[in-house]
């Protein structure tokens, strides 16, 4: 299974593959651990990295009796994930057990982020299971590891140096995403 997971790697780098690249998704509600795989769309209940928009997002989360209205982030606000800098503009939350949502310029999903302390998750567990894993960042009391674990996918974690467990897992989509199409001429479409 893993030399299989590494040949399709494999294939997407090459280029044999690339609308596959604009398929990576995740359960809207976190599994710690669990890569993106390929295939699915929101409609199922998924979230797609790279793919999903603001307000397919803001569709698929209508019925949750928590989920926030979408936040404009501020220009500056910039994140470096995977050698890429990302450009989050919208951060959408839709509540308690699932991912809060951040999306680019293009209102297209560019990371999912889980902040659920997970007590039971250790940095040795993390680096166990993603041995190439690299400490990206040291703040204060927390370290940040990164690794690729698709083409254009990231997964950050974070984990407290005291306590060694994981606070915070998250996906980052690392390519460019689509432009979104004008609804109607005027504005971007769910707005």
């Amino acid at each position: 299974m893993a030399i299989g997971r590494y040949a399709v790697a494999a294939l997407f780098t090459l280029g044999a593959c690339p609308l596959a690249l604009q398929s990576q998704t995740l359960p809207a509600r976190p599994v710690p651990l669990e890569e993106p795989v390929r295939g699915g769309t929101w409609k199922d209940g998924e979230l797609v990295l790279g793919k999903t928009t603001l307000a397919g997002a803001r569709r698929m989360f209508a019925d949750s009796a928590r989920a926030e209205e979408p936040r404009r982030l501020p220009d500056e606000h910039v994140w470096e994930v995977g050698g890429v800098t990302l450009h989050p503009r919208w951060q959408f939350d839709p509540g308690q057990g699932f991912y809060q949502l951040y999306f680019d310029d293009n209102e297209r999903l560019i990371y999912a982020l889980d902040r659920a302390v997970r007590a039971r998750l250790s940095r040795l567990d993390f680096l166990s299971h993603y041995p190439r894993a690299l400490r990206a960042q040291q703040s204060g009391t927390l370290d940040q590891y990164q690794v690729d674990v698709q083409p254009c996918v990231t997964l950050t974690a974070t984990v407290n140096r005291a306590s060694d467990q994981i606070t915070g897992f998250g996906y980052a989509w690392t390519c460019r995403t689509p432009v979104l199409a004008p609804a109607g001429g005027a504005g971007s479409a769910g707005r």
